[in-house]
């Protein structure tokens, strides 16, 4: 049987300047960003455990492919661990998103000293931070969809074990769907990571451009 891979949702983290802060232009952007670091640490606590049961959920999957049908009570025991550790991810899931919601409404605080500046290329400058940010949560909303599908996909393979009466194809067929869409999953994980890369770079022009105003 060809081998699944449960994937990975551990993403990059939004920085937050090591900037000294001078001017009050300056206090009110590192505010704003240090209460959308503030937001996203339930997210970044989703990441750890995630990584933690993914892991042990594919050594569990991993040892599982090696019993054979005369196996099926550790079979059975086996995919409801796969199971508990599925439903615990989702949960998790569901808390990273709502972490990732609640640093996503934090943006607005912007909104003000984007219009309280004076000079274009500043306002210009802050306007390609929020921006930079929209786009990140953008793309966390594609993780968030794809991951979901997958976990899905991934109860259906569950049960599709726990059944002895499963045909042999018609398992390969799920494996197929589960791998290629933990290809999609690591795709916008991927493009997650760039857009949280551009905040960063975009976060220290930011800044750069308010030192020199």
């Amino acid at each position: 049987m060809k081998n699944i891979v449960i994937g990975t949702i551990l993403s990059a983290s939004l920085l937050l300047s090591a900037c000294s802060i001078g001017t009050s232009a300056q206090d009110v952007l590192a505010d704003s960003l240090a209460k959308v670091y503030e937001e996203e640490q339930g997210y970044r606590d989703a990441q750890k455990q995630l990584a933690e049961l993914e892991k042990k959920e594919q050594s569990t999957f991993n040892s599982l492919m090696e019993l054979t049908q005369e196996q099926q009570e550790e079979v059975t025991k086996k995919v409801k661990e796969l199971n508990a550790s599925l439903e615990e991810r989702v949960t998790l899931l569901e808390e990273e998103n709502e972490s990732i919601q609640g640093a996503h409404s934090t943006l607005n605080s912007l909104d003000e000293l984007v219009e309280d500046a004076k000079d274009d290329e500043i306002k210009a400058s802050l306007n390609s931070l929020k921006a930079s940010m929209e786009a990140r949560y953008k793309a966390h909303e594609d993780v968030y969809s794809e991951y979901q599908k997958s976990t899905t996909l991934q109860s259906e393979l569950y049960g599709m074990l726990a059944n002895e009466e499963t045909e042999q194809d018609k398992l390969m067929e799920q494996v197929e769907k589960v791998n290629k869409q933990n290809e999609l999953v690591q795709s916008s994980i991927n493009e997650f990571n760039e857009e949280t890369k551009t905040v960063n770079e975009t976060k220290t022009s930011a800044f750069d451009s308010l030192t020199e105003e």
